[in-house]
């Protein structure tokens, strides 16, 4: 196999398997863990995207950047998706960074299905890539 296909694969692995964690995280109410599991599995998807334009951003700001320019201003990406991305990043900026630690979950709510659907729209498009371009790498 291509090593590209390879490291855009792990990436979606290492994506899902961070998403599958934030169940966990939800149910013993570590709500901060757990929208920084969600950023990341959000952030990986889209650094997998991004590989399949051979975009290898170098921050997370970066990343929010170039899926603008390289899948939103050209139609291969759905404005709201992207849009989401850049306000769960900096959610979870916030987060990390600030003195408050998220006690409630509706703090969060609002995220947590975005977040699964961002996912499953970002892998769906970086696996479509996969199957089409897969053999040709």
């Amino acid at each position: 196999m291509n090593k590209k296909i390879e490291v855009i694969q792990l990436k979606l692995k290492k994506a899902k398997l961070l998403m599958e964690e934030v169940d966990y995280l939800l149910e013993k109410k570590y709500y901060t863990t757990a929208v920084n599991r969600l950023y990341y599995s959000c952030f990986h998807a889209t650094k997998a995207l991004l590989l399949t334009k051979d975009v290898i951003p170098k921050t997370h700001s970066g990343t929010a950047t170039m899926l603008h320019q390289h899948f939103v201003l050209t139609n291969l990406f759905k404005k709201e998706h992207a849009m989401f991305f850049s306000s769960l990043m900096n959610e979870r900026i916030d987060d990390d960074y600030s003195d408050f630690m998220i006690t409630d979950y509706n703090e969060i709510e609002d995220f947590i299905d975005p977040a699964r659907q961002y996912l499953v729209y970002t892998s769906t498009l970086t696996e479509d890539y996969i199957q089409e371009h897969g053999n040709d790498l």
